[in-house]
């Protein structure tokens, strides 16, 4: 019979002292043991070599490396660094203030390694938890959103099964497993997927598209992954929360506070840096546009390419002005108001297709 394959885990740290212990002990306890891990500090002030390697010290554990850089290279660089230390067919990215549940890597490679069909990067859900690991949401909304366009129900029913059960002696919560997947072949602007932890990657695709200088990629690397691989190959969500997102007051990105709804989990404002990591996603399909063909074929890499030109023209975030979702929403009025079901929101590759339909007639 065949043999899964070794994952290769590559945990960033930048000042994470007083989580990255946690980080690291949340991979040794996965139920996949055949991980080869390289821990990068970058090049951090605080205490956090010493707890890394005091951490290292107390596993004693012959599948970990530690790599300290000497200066700062930002989220990409790091990763680049235990990329260099690895020659697994998958790898994931953990960042040092999140925590993996045990069966995060399995899941994962589960996923990829499906009869259906494969794609370059397979995420999860995720709880969010505070600089003491105390839960403060069991989900994160945006996980597989479809952000803007559907509004929620004034009311409906959730399954007893999404609830809790708690430990009331060790003050533990613990939820069920559904083991749900949804497989998304094409990309939307519109959707959305999870942070850095909640991915596995085919680490061939890392290789062919992360090919950006260091200082182009200080942060967002997840968003730039996620989007070349949605375009390219497709991706496929797992619906269950493997992992513990920590939102603790001194987060790069997400420093804001759940407040409950559709919450902005930052004070940045997202379209700028959206817009940049596009044009950096657009950048790439162009500049690597030969290997790219080669790889996913020519019509793929075209389809990727005019989305994300479309995305980046289109400051309205793709509502309202143009003809074919013009169309769609009157469809979706007249239905309504005849008291049917609304129709459902077409792919970006059927809005693609109807552009050049319409394009074609003019």
């Amino acid at each position: 019979m065949p043999l899964v394959p070794a994952v290769g885990v590559v945990v960033t740290n930048h000042n994470n002292g007083a989580y990255v212990g946690r980080a690291v002990e949340s991979v040794a306890r996965q139920s996949l043991r055949d991980l080869m891990v390289i821990v990068v500090d970058d090049a951090s002030t605080d205490q956090s070599d010493t707890e890394i390697r005091k951490c290292l010290a107390r596993l004693d554990d012959r599948r970990f490396r530690y790599v300290r850089l000497e200066s700062n290279v930002g989220q990409a660089g790091a990763a680049r660094r235990g990329l260099a230390e690895l020659d697994t067919s998958f790898v994931c990215f953990l960042d040092s203030d999140d925590i993996w549940y045990d069966d995060f890597a399995a899941r994962q490679i589960g996923a990829h390694l499906n009869a259906d069909f494969p794609v370059a990067l397979t995420y999860c859900d995720s709880h969010i938890i505070d600089a003491d690991d105390r839960m403060l949401a069991g989900t994160a909304w945006w996980f597989d959103a479809v952000i803007g366009e559907w509004q929620t129900p004034v009311q409906r029913t959730i399954d007893p099964s999404r609830m809790p059960t708690m430990d009331a002696d060790k003050g533990e919560l613990a939820y069920g497993r559904s083991g749900r997947l949804t497989l998304h072949s094409h990309w939307s602007q519109h959707g959305a997927t999870n942070s850095m932890a909640s991915m596995m990657f085919r680490r061939k695709f890392v290789d062919l598209v992360l090919n950006r200088p260091d200082r182009e990629l200080k942060l967002y690397l997840d968003f730039y992954l996620s989007t070349l691989a949605c375009l390219l190959t497709g991706a496929i969500a797992l619906h269950d929360s493997l992992y513990a997102y920590r939102m603790h007051g001194q987060n790069k990105h997400s420093n804001a506070a759940v407040l409950g709804g559709a919450y902005n989990s930052s004070t940045q404002a997202w379209d700028p840096i959206r817009r940049y990591i596009l044009g950096l996603v657009l950048d790439t399909l162009q500049n690597e546009a030969s290997a790219l063909r080669l790889a996913f074929g020519a019509d793929r890499h075209a389809l990727a390419e005019e989305m994300v030109k479309e995305a980046l023209a289109d400051r309205r975030n793709d509502r309202g002005g143009r003809p074919w979702n013009r169309l769609w929403d009157a469809l979706r009025t007249m239905a309504t108001n005849l008291g049917g079901e609304r129709p459902a929101q077409p792919s970006d590759l059927e809005k693609a297709d109807l552009r050049r339909s319409l394009t074609s007639v003019r």
